[in-house]
């Protein structure tokens, strides 16, 4: 009972929060859906590293790392350089082609600078697919969490998660869910590194992560180097686990931070953050869980299923019960913080880019707002459908995966067009249409089309983006200079004017 009734204080804040969020609201479509572009330096970093910090770092990322070495941790470095990458070279130019011409989606600019509505409509079925079976994910880490700690089914947690998710983004805006993000991601990080040096000093008091360490080494040192103890992470696959996450530039859910930021003078600053307090604070905690501590404290496990709750489980053996409500609580707000956002973007998508950008072209700001609410919860359901496919029992291994397997994937297609639209003059709307297409097309029958064995004989079993974004990208390329040049008129909205403005900031 004490258990359920810090959970619902906790939650009481949040709904708190979201309330005060829609008071205060200037009741318009920017600011519900980008914050009335007034996101500053500090609530911006919070917004954008707990918006990929979710259950799947906290259950995920840990257990991976048990099962097959660090390895894997490339994926992450990736990401870090992925994400410095956007804020340095096209973050800046997004926002002020944004700020420009009061564009409110990524996928509404490039439509526009492509001038096609059709690219419009593939971009967001695009996104909208590859991003609502991720937030699903998010529930489903909270409902195993409370299944744990509290013995309720997984869709207790589940549906927990899903009214709160429903509450906050409805409520709250995007302004909201990004200064939620600082109280969500502080509970987050006290959370998962409160609990670390607690069981350091509880099963390694003589010699901390040192002892740790020395005890995989004489026991199994296979799982402190790559390729590691099942010799999946060789050299060519730790190299294309990095390039995987400097795809990171492409998810949506980040890009569109870009748009929502006060002035320039963040995207000088916030490459140095997200690199230094990021990549080597906060990412080396599960880091250092699923590597080191965890596998010197409770060695020998072999299941994925348990392999993804290798923290929590070394957490509830050797910590006292009352602490893994807050470790809960912690797990809650990695997974809100997560699946808020992306359910933003995906609610924008939805109001601007295809009910107005297809059936209701005149719409107003009231409208688009309203649509976009309620898009919001179409999504939760479609997430929690996916929620109970996989406690049925399909794919517990892929879903720890399934970001980097499935997901980023999926968000790379948009990447040619998206880098191209914002950075080559020469790129074209054919070009654009028949990559992202070709890349898509082949990406979703390489996800599909398996032989008895289990392997994707399309993409040759290899990793989904190898084949996929490379012919997206020599297409697009390709098919743009075999084609009419984009108008001057194009030209100097999109590049002129862009290069124009950022100077009269500086």
């Amino acid at each position: 009972m004490v258990d359920l009734i810090v959970l619902g204080a906790f939650s009481l804040i949040i709904v708190a929060m979201a309330a005060y969020g829609y008071r205060i609201s200037a009741k318009t479509a920017e600011d519900y859906m980008l914050g009335g572009r007034t996101i500053g330096l500090v609530v911006m970093f919070f917004f954008v590293l707990f918006a990929i910090s979710s259950s799947w770092t906290f259950y995920g990322f840990p257990g991976h790392l048990y099962l097959h070495g660090p390895g894997y941790v490339f994926f992450i470095w990736g990401s870090v350089a992925g994400f410095a990458i956007l804020y340095m070279f096209l973050g800046p130019r997004l926002w002020a082609l944004a700020k420009i011409n009061r564009f409110l989606s990524p996928v509404e600019a490039l439509a526009e600078r492509y001038q096609s509505k059709a690219l419009r409509v593939i971009l967001a079925v695009t996104m909208l697919a590859f991003i609502i079976p991720y937030v699903g994910v998010q529930p489903l880490g909270v409902g195993r969490g409370f299944e744990a700690l509290t013995g309720m089914p997984l869709w207790v947690g589940a549906t927990y998660t899903a009214v709160l998710l429903v509450i906050l983004v409805i409520l709250g805006g995007m302004r909201i869910v990004a200064w939620v993000n600082i109280f969500l991601g502080t509970v987050y990080v006290t959370a998962l590194l409160g609990s670390l040096f607690w069981v350091i000093a509880v099963v390694f008091p003589d010699g901390g992560v040192v002892q740790a360490a020395q005890q995989i080494l004489a026991s199994e040192p296979a799982k402190l180097s790559t390729p590691g103890p099942q010799g999946t992470y060789t050299s060519v696959l730790v190299i294309g686990t990095f390039v995987v996450g400097l795809l990171a530039f492409s998810w949506p859910h980040v890009v569109i931070g870009a748009m929502t930021a006060r002035d320039k003078t963040l995207f000088k600053w916030f490459p140095l953050l997200i690199f230094v307090f990021g990549g080597l604070f906060f990412y080396i905690i599960p880091f250092v869980w699923g590597s080191i501590v965890a596998p010197a404290a409770l060695p020998g496990v072999t299941d994925p299923a348990e392999a993804d709750r290798i923290v929590q489980t070394v957490i509830q053996t050797f910590l006292p019960r009352w602490f893994g409500v807050f470790v809960l609580m912690g797990v809650i707000a990695a997974a809100v913080s997560t699946a808020a956002v992306q359910l933003m973007t995906s609610s924008i998508i939805v109001a601007r880019d295809v009910i107005q950008g297809v059936f209701k072209p005149d719409a107003s700001d009231q409208d688009i707002t309203l649509w976009a609410r309620l898009s919001v919860i179409a999504i939760v359901v479609l997430s929690l459908s996916v929620t109970v496919v996989v406690s049925l029992g399909l794919g517990d291994e892929a879903m720890a995966l399934y970001l980097t397997d499935v997901s980023v994937p999926g968000f790379a297609q948009w990447a040619p067009a998206l880098v191209g639209g914002l950075l080559w003059k020469r790129g074209t709307r054919q070009g654009a249409i028949a990559g992202t297409l070709a890349g898509v097309i082949w990406l979703v029958l390489g996800l599909l089309v398996t032989n008895e064995a289990g392997a994707r004989i399309l993409l040759l079993d290899l990793h989904p983006v190898i084949l996929t974004l490379p012919l997206n990208a020599i297409v697009y390329v390709v098919v743009s200079l075999l084609t009419e040049r984009p108008s001057d008129e194009i030209e100097d909205v999109f590049f002129t004017e862009v290069d124009d403005f950022l100077r009269s900031e500086r």
